[in-house]
Order: C-alpha cells, then structure tokens, then sequence
C-alpha cells in the first residue's frame, strides 16, 4: 500500500510505468503551498 501526504489538497495524479518502475506525478499542498511531487515506485515482484 503507498500512502500519499495527509493534508490540504492532493490531485491530479499521471503514472507511467518505465524500466521496471511506476512513476507518479501529483500536485498537492499538504505543506502549505501548492507544490508537484514525483515518486518512483519499484513493484514487489518486478525485475
């Protein structure tokens, strides 16, 4: 399970899976300004 920030606002989310990993994108303002993220994801499993 991945958790995002608690908090504000969190949306907009875009994935792409590449070379073994899930990327995700999403903008959020659980820091008090609206700020986007980027997470590399490695899967359980994956090579």
């Amino acid at each position: 399970m991945i958790k995002f920030p608690r908090g504000g606002d969190i949306s907009y989310p875009g994935f792409v899976w590449y070379n073994d990993l899930l990327y995700v994108s999403y903008y959020s303002s659980h820091e008090g300004k609206t700020s986007i993220y980027l997470a590399q994801i490695k899967i359980a499993g994956s090579k």
